[in-house]
Parts: structure tokens; sequence; C-alpha cells
């Protein structure tokens, strides 16, 4: 039983790093379909997506997914994507606008500037997440996304600490980022945020409980 066990512990493990590479690599074919401008947003949210199924125990063929997130999100995700573009250009330009200034005031707005980076880096995460986990308008999936964020460090603290392990595994084993680096730090997202979302749903079944009783 014990080596049964083991066995099949191991080849669930086999299993996920084969779907993690798979989804990686249309993740990358997707988005260079789609001149990558056009193809990176609904490739995430496909990945992302298809991601969610697993998480959910559920077993989908991979490429069947992958496609129907794709086909399906790809003007929304764009519009998404859009957005999200815009605004990192915004602060990427003052950041260099205030990195070339030399007095006591820029670069205190330099700083600060770098600081609401970080954390609109962060609050895309929870963007995403949010997007393939409720059906919702892109309003109040920045919105909720936000509030999220602010209330619950730990799973920005989870997130933070499951990149860094990611960008180092990347980085110092050679190949790995073909085929594991979007994969992994979506299924690091997927797995940080999910934490939130069930806190969040047991507050609410627990508040409705009380409803009913009061």
């Amino acid at each position: 039983m014990q080596l049964g066990g083991f066995s099949g512990g191991i080849l669930s493990l086999c299993n996920w790093f084969a779907r993690l590479a798979y989804i990686n690599i249309l993740w990358i074919l997707f988005s260079l379909a789609g001149l990558i401008v056009f193809g990176f947003f609904p490739a995430t949210i496909a990945m992302l997506a298809t991601l969610r199924q697993f998480l959910q125990k559920n077993d989908p063929p991979v490429f069947k997914t992958f496609w129907k997130y794709y086909k399906a999100e790809f003007f929304a995700s764009n519009k998404l994507g859009a957005i999200i573009v815009v605004i990192g250009l915004i602060l990427f330009t003052n950041i260099n606008f205030l990195q070339s200034m030399d007095n006591k005031l820029s670069e205190m707005f330099y700083y600060s500037t770098i600081v609401l980076s970080c954390i609109y880096l962060l609050s895309i995460c929870y963007l995403l997440a949010s997007y393939v986990e409720f059906e919702q308008n892109l309003k109040t999936h920045i919105k909720n996304s936000l509030l999220i964020m602010v209330y619950n460090p730990l799973s920005s603290l989870f997130i933070i600490f499951g990149f860094t392990i990611v960008y180092y595994a990347v980085t110092t084993l050679s190949g790995l980022g073909f085929f594991f680096s979007g994969s992994l730090l979506g299924l690091v997202i997927l797995s940080s945020t999910s934490l939130t979302y069930r806190k969040i749903e047991r507050k609410q079944a627990n508040l409705q409980t009380e409803e009913k009783t009061a």
C-alpha cells in the first residue's frame, strides 16, 4: 500500500509537471500567434483559466480548454490588457522623468512612485485571478481586486515569496523558463488568491447562516 501510494504520488506529480509544461508552451505559442501585442493577455487569461480547472480537481483536455478560453476572452482580455499597459506606461514614464530630476522633492516622488508601481504590479495579480474566478464587469473586478489586496496581506506575501522562488529557479536552472515560467507564476497567483477567496466565501456563508437564524 505504501509503495502504491508513493508511486501514485510520483505519477500525480509527473502529470502536474507535464500539464504545466504543456500549458506554458501553449501560453508562449498563443502569445506569439497574436503578435504578442494582441496575444499576450488572451493567452495569459486562457492559461490561468485552464490552470484553475486543474486546481479545482477537474481534468479537462488541455488544448481544447485553453483554446476555448483564448477565443472567448480575446477581445475582453485585450481591453483589460490595454488598461494595464496604459497605467504601467504612465508609471514608467513618471519614474524615468523623476529619476532625471536632481532635487529632494523629485527624489521623494521617485521613491513614492517606485512603491506605487510595486503595489500596482501586485494588484495585477489579484485582478487577473479575479477575472478568471468571477463573472463580473471590469469595473467590479478592479475595485474588488484592490480591496482584497489591501485587506489580505498574507496572500500578497505568498505571491511575493512564490514569485521570488520561481525567479531564482528559472534563472538558475537552464531551460526551465521555456517550460515553466508562465505556468508556475500563474499557479502561484491562483493558489495564493484562492486562500483569500475561500476565506471570503466562508465569511459570506456564515453571515447568511446568521441572518437565517436571527
